[in-house]
């Protein structure tokens, strides 16, 4: 057993002899320690972990042990202290708080419906045992709720399938095409994206890598005679090329961007990709460039800006833009 795990099962086993006006000799802790862990336990170790107690800045306990040269032995000086009187300080308990709300926007997810749980019965025991009466919900904070959709129940059917590297077969219907379709599917990764959930895997159909909303898909099996594909697969490095989960056909290029009326200065606060960069500021105009592969999910990002933002380079992408623009304009004068 580790050392350091050791050495909390001896605070432990301390903090519970000493407890409720108890007092005890370092003999009589040794020999409690021993019995615990199985293994002889020397009074010098005892002495340690009593000033690890009282004085360690990294444990927190800082337990009021004094030594009672009447009985001769060690007490609690304060009869209600103990180290299960978790000493979190504030800022520890809002974390955990925001914690515990994210988390409960997937609670229909058993996988994290469990962990969720775990936060809150912290939460709680943390309120009772130091906040109460003062602990109060987050009544002044708002996260963005992602609807519950369709595919959820699937999370915790493949998370086994991805860890244990076992090749499945999907049905799926795609938003586009009223046909049902059947994939092999080597799952590797589970991404959400504007609060939908996504499968990305090896297709052998497509031989190529593929992503698949969770919602589209019917059914799921796991397929008994084939073997696992080893694809190098590293999410980050995968999925930095491009925004979103609709994979680009092409590989990532330079793109330039002029945003108008001072909008650069929301990007600027929240850059619409990990390599924006400013290359000019004048006025209220921004330029920013940007290298990555063109997909729907950036085409739809650039559209939002309506008027506040144009394609400078590369001259194909600009051209793109203008198709799609006219294409829209033709459906308010037919």
């Amino acid at each position: 057993m580790p050392e350091n795990k050791n050495s909390l099962i001896r605070y432990i086993v301390i903090n519970q002899i000493l407890t409720k006006g108890k007092i005890a000799t370092k003999k009589q802790m040794a020999e409690a320690c021993s019995d615990r862990l199985d293994k002889a336990i020397s009074l010098r170790t005892i002495e340690n972990d009593l000033a690890a107690m009282r004085y360690d800045r990294g444990l927190g306990y800082f337990a009021p042990i004094q030594y009672d040269h009447y009985r001769r032995g060690y007490i609690y000086s304060e009869p209600d202290f103990s180290i299960d009187n978790l000493p979190f300080a504030d800022e520890d308990i809002q974390k955990l708080r925001l914690a515990a709300s994210l988390l409960k926007q997937y609670k229909k997810v058993t996988s994290f419906n469990d962990f969720s749980g775990t936060i809150d019965k912290v939460v709680r025991l943390i309120n009772y045992k130091k906040l109460q009466p003062k602990g109060k919900a987050l009544d002044f904070i708002e996260f963005e709720k992602n609807p519950t959709t369709s595919g959820l129940e699937f999370i915790d059917k493949l998370i086994p399938y991805i860890r244990d590297k076992q090749v499945i077969k999907i049905r799926h219907k795609s938003f586009f095409r009223d046909k049902i379709l059947e994939f092999t599917i080597h799952p590797f990764y589970l991404k959400e994206y504007t609060g939908r959930w996504y499968l990305a895997g090896y297709c052998e159909e497509r031989e190529a890598m593929r992503t698949f909303g969770l919602e589209r898909i019917l059914k799921i099996e796991k397929e008994l005679h084939k073997e696992f594909t080893y694809k190098h697969f590293n999410p980050d490095i995968y999925f930095e090329k491009f925004i979103g989960i609709n994979v680009p056909e092409s590989e990532p290029e330079e793109i330039i961007l002029r945003f108008k009326n001072n909008s650069g200065n929301y990007i600027l606060t929240q850059p619409i990709h990990h390599t924006q960069k400013l290359i000019k500021e004048e006025g209220d105009m921004h330029e920013f460039s940007y290298h990555i592969a063109i997909n729907w999910e950036f085409i739809g990002i650039i559209l939002s800006w309506k008027d506040n933002v144009e394609v400078l380079s590369p001259v194909g992408f600009r051209e793109t833009i203008m198709k799609i623009l006219e294409k829209s304009l033709k459906v308010y004068n037919p």
